[in-house]
């Protein structure tokens, strides 16, 4: 199979007209030679000299996710460099053009996703607006800087196994699955400075599938300390072994984080001002109280909970920290 890229002036007026398009991308069949055809300029694509070997996607959900990822990667591995790898134009033909069946049954861009839901989406936007942004962002490179990769369909399909493959493992995906299986994981990770970081993602994986009892909370601790170590220690400098080093210093300062039990004291600060709450909060018979007096928080339960959570009072969120 002989693969193509868009013209770059082909491209900016296919993204520029996403508006105008919207309707079109809701419909079961690529429109996009007419599109061009229409613009008299039906040689909007040329060909790259790579060849590779005939594949088909999936059809479906999140659940195929990691299959495609593999199929991608077989067909493009040891054809193209990541600085190839890195380039619009060959996914946005890939997208608009070959694959244009699987992106209309993936990525539904008048339904929310389960990485929408992860976004600091604007409230005040309109359901057209949101659409806009998933084709902006699914067909083309509109996610902000360092995450586009992983959030355009066919891209994120292809770097995913790019970042996640360990050839030195008897199964070389068995990290590519893990990746895909954890959607919190995934979001949380291609949204850190050290995305593209490949000693440094598989090193993480490595780390967190060994403890699979790790909460929500935890996972995201790790991710944060490991973008924080970041300030301290260049990160695209470290080797496999140092990276894995690392990682296993950071995870043993996630399990050793205090945590919230019966009689426990903490304080709290304003998750966007920094404020503190004022007062000194206490575990008591399960339950969140300030000088004796039990309060509503969410959630309710917060025996087990570690510095760094999240609860909300009022309607205001919190962390919890110096716990005692």
């Amino acid at each position: 199979m002989k693969i193509y890229y868009m013209k770059q002036k082909a491209l900016d007026s296919l993204q520029k007209d996403i508006d105008n398009n919207l309707n079109k991308y809701k419909t079961a069949f690529s429109w996009v030679e007419q599109y061009y055809f229409d613009k008299e300029n039906p040689k909007y694509y040329f060909e790259t000299g790579i060849e590779v070997a005939d594949y088909q996607l999936i059809l479906g959900g999140p659940e195929t996710d990691f299959q495609n990822s593999k199929i991608i990667f077989e067909a493009f591995k040891n054809k193209i460099n990541p600085v190839q790898a890195s380039d619009l134009r060959l996914w946005a033909y890939l997208a608009h053009v070959q694959h244009w069946d699987y992106m209309f049954a993936r990525w539904k861009i008048d339904i929310s996703d389960e990485e929408d839901e992860n976004e600091q989406d604007d409230k005040k936007k309109t359901p057209r607006e949101k659409a806009i942004d998933r084709v902006n962002t699914r067909y083309f490179f509109g996610a902000s800087r360092g995450k586009a990769f992983v959030r355009q369909g066919i891209a994120r399909l292809y770097w995913s196994a790019y970042l996640t493959y360990d050839k030195t493992n008897e199964n070389p995906y068995e990290y590519t699955e893990f990746f895909f299986s954890k959607q919190d994981i995934f979001t949380s990770i291609t949204e850190r400075s050290y995305a593209r970081n490949k000693i440094l993602v598989l090193a993480a994986l490595k780390e967190l599938k060994k403890y699979p009892e790790l909460s929500r909370e935890d996972i995201r601790l790790f991710l944060a300390k490991l973008n924080q170590a970041g300030a301290i220690t260049v990160l695209d400098f470290l080797d496999t072994e140092q990276a894995k080093q690392l990682c296993e210093k950071l995870m043993e300062e996630v399990h050793n984080v205090p945590r919230l039990k019966e009689g426990s004291s903490f304080k709290s600060y304003n998750y966007l001002t920094g404020k503190s709450y004022g007062a000194i909060f206490k575990i008591l018979n399960g339950q969140v109280t300030i000088l004796g007096k039990s309060i509503s928080v969410k959630p309710r339960n917060l025996i087990g909970k570690k510095e760094g959570t999240k609860i909300t009072i009022s309607g205001n969120t919190y962390i919890i920290k110096e716990i005692n």
